[in-house]
């Protein structure tokens, strides 16, 4: 299967080939696109880099990440007008809040993107999480089948999670950006060859 930054750079211009339709990406290229890989096995860990020790009984993984900005020669930094005042805001760092909060919604079993409509203690970005639409995660999971006392049987292995965050528009563009990587994703997998399943957000309708 080719490198995880492969997938990195497809996932990079899909999204970039949506943000032209955004007025705001395409007026000043502007953003971030932040993509992590998040191993789920040994495996999966070699795949994406070999940092991560699982051979331990508590794992030590490792985050992979790539961020770009929106389009080519972009700044990751935007300029917005708050309350009557100019400001800027690093969307390098905004990415990581908006996925920390669709990691959060994960590990609650909410679902796999942020910005969901749920109360959480803390969940601001002070602690770390931004609650805004913009990110999501597809967990990618290898698909075994065999026999349990002779009768077929299919097995469900969680491989890795990859994390797309869009920045630097409105929410649900940022959103609708990120959710063109979903097919992205599939089909990278699925053209590697075996047998592959994907755990995802439905997009609402609309967003598409």
């Amino acid at each position: 299967m080719r490198g995880f930054t492969n997938l990195a750079k497809e996932i990079r211009d899909t999204v970039r080939t949506k943000a032209k339709e955004i007025s705001v990406f395409r007026e000043t290229g502007n953003g971030a696109i932040r993509i992590l890989g998040y191993p789920l096995c040994a495996e999966a860990d070699e795949w994406l880099g070999g940092l991560s020790d699982f051979s331990g009984p508590a794992p030590d993984i490792v985050d992979y990440e790539f961020v770009f900005p929106v389009s080519p020669g972009g700044s990751r930094v935007i300029n917005v007008v708050e309350n009557g005042h100019k400001a800027t805001v690093d969307c390098y760092g905004y990415s990581a809040l908006k996925i920390a909060d669709c990691s959060l919604a994960q590990d609650l079993s909410i679902g796999l993107v942020s910005g969901l409509d749920f109360l959480r203690a803390n969940r601001t970005e002070e602690y770390g999480y931004a609650a805004h639409r913009g990110a999501l995660c597809v967990v990618v999971k290898k698909v075994k089948c065999g026999t349990v006392n002779g009768e077929p049987s299919v097995e469900y292995d969680d491989y890795c999670g990859v994390y797309v965050c869009v920045s630097g528009a409105k929410s649900d563009e940022d959103y609708a950006c990120a959710l063109e990587a979903i097919q992205t994703i599939k089909d990278f997998f699925l053209e590697a060859g075996g047998m592959w399943a994907f755990e995802y957000e439905e997009p609402e309708e609309g967003l598409e």
